[in-house]
């Protein structure tokens, strides 16, 4: 018997066990196709929105950064309306529109009240904010208007951010560095490992305020809220 006849009876053999296991066991060979084939598909927009708050207002951009630090880096639900209405209860909303937005000064005190430490840096070159071992928070000027971004990390000359007007993008560093504040960077420190569990979302972060009420351009009308 020649080497191609013997190879052609091995090859023969075990198709006929193959269809023979089709036969008996159908839905296992099924099954198995299935689970090769049937992966979930992910629109663009679900994976550009992955682990990032996006803002609900215009000048919220620095509340849902702080809220997707909070939320996706040390797991404690914070929604960004609960950074929102905190903070309005405490700063003066005539002045936030004059500032176009929330201060990093805003974004600590919250952070504080809820059991962080925070802390602001200035002057930080790109090889220190790489060196970051959490996530952090960094104002960005783009079009001449000033705009809070969450850092991830910096890998392979490219930056990772969760931009709250956008979504999850990648930025050369050279591009980032072009639009980084005066190299302001803000660190927020959890209190405890504990932090970095699970855990049920306080009372205060599941209240949610009327949303108009925010929307008519940080009014000065703030929803009563005796959580806050």
């Amino acid at each position: 018997m020649t080497l191609f006849a013997v190879r052609f009876r091995s090859w023969y053999r075990a198709l006929a066990l193959v269809m023979a296991g089709a036969l008996i066991f159908p839905s296992v060979v099924f099954s198995q196709a299935q689970d090769e084939y049937s992966k979930p598909i992910r629109s663009l927009k679900e994976i550009r929105e992955e682990g990032v708050i996006r803002q609900k207002w215009d000048m919220s951009c620095g509340a849902a950064a702080l809220s997707t630090l909070l939320t996706y880096e040390f797991k404690d639900n914070t929604p960004e309306t609960a950074v929102v209405v905190w903070i309005l209860h405490r700063v003066d909303p005539v002045r936030v529109r004059a500032r176009g937005g929330f201060s990093l000064l805003d974004l600590k005190r919250f952070a504080q009240a809820r059991g962080y430490h925070a802390e602001g840096f200035t002057g930080m070159s790109i090889e220190e904010l790489a060196e970051q071992k959490t996530s952090v928070i960094v104002p960005i000027r783009m079009k001449g208007f000033d705009h809070f971004i969450v850092v991830h990390k910096i890998v392979e000359g490219h930056v990772i951010i969760a931009d709250p007007g956008f979504g999850n993008i990648t930025m050369r560093v050279d591009r980032f560095q072009s639009l980084w504040k005066e190299g302001i960077v803000f660190i927020v420190h959890p209190p405890t490992d504990l932090m970095l569990t699970e855990k049920r979302p306080s009372i205060a972060s599941r209240t949610i305020p009327d949303p108009s009420i925010i929307q008519r351009e940080i009014g000065v009308a703030i929803p009563p809220n005796y959580l806050y």
